[in-house]
């Protein structure tokens, strides 16, 4: 396994990522995506639920998925709603990832994978945009870097946000410890101009995005700036 497979565990790293990715084309889009509203009205079925912009959304993790596809997620994310719903407030940095839970976001994994032409990248980019507080997508650089050998099913998810939980714990204490900032994501949301805030969960999509999937190493003049 890399070295990578705990993920980030400083303030540092995660600013050196949020800043690296800025300036993307499809920023936009996410600043669209991950938030509480447009993941409310897909998880409800409402008439409003934009399921043209979550499918460029799950593209942008090359999963290819065609627009005619929108409505078999639709009805994948009606099957997981009863296991999705519970968690609607829960947060990474915030929720203890308990058996009960991991065992929920199993079965709601499953649910979407289940949906004809929905894999496992697409199946966690999915989840990001129906809860970015709590989901991490990942992708196969992502995923072979934290679990080479185990099958990309559910079971794999759940242990992948356990060890997210902890590289995001790393960083509130760090953050905390070493910079005085007690809400890291806040902060650099902030310094971004992101509005609504991205959550620790989203930002360490980035980081293992650009680390893992793309080889970026970390730039040392900005991390000299935090």
């Amino acid at each position: 396994m890399s070295d990578y497979t705990t993920g980030p565990n400083t303030f540092e790293q995660l600013c050196w990522s949020a800043h690296a990715f800025r300036g993307r084309d499809d920023d936009a889009l996410s600043m669209t995506v991950i938030t509480p509203q447009f993941g409310a009205a897909l998880l409800e079925g409402k008439p409003d639920a934009d399921w043209s912009s979550l499918v460029r959304y799950t593209n942008q993790w090359n999963t290819r998925i065609s627009p005619d596809k929108a409505p078999s997620i639709a009805h994948a994310i009606a099957t997981a709603a009863p296991y999705l719903t519970p968690l609607a407030a829960s947060a990474l940095e915030f929720d203890d990832l308990r058996c009960s839970t991991l065992d929920v976001i199993e079965r709601a994994f499953d649910c979407l994978t289940a949906a004809h032409g929905v894999g496992p990248t697409a199946a966690s980019a999915i989840l990001t945009a129906l809860n970015p507080q709590l989901f991490v997508s990942w992708s196969d650089g992502i995923r072979n870097a934290y679990f080479p050998d185990d099958k990309p099913n559910g079971a794999t998810y759940s242990q992948f946000l356990t060890v997210m939980r902890m590289a995001t714990l790393s960083i509130v204490s760090d953050a905390r410890g070493q910079h005085g900032i007690d809400d890291p994501a806040g902060q650099l949301s902030t310094e971004l101009g992101i509005d609504p805030p991205f959550s620790l969960a989203k930002f360490i999509d980035e980081y293992n995005w650009l680390t893992l999937e793309r080889g970026m190493a970390q730039q040392p003049e900005v991390a000299a700036a935090v």
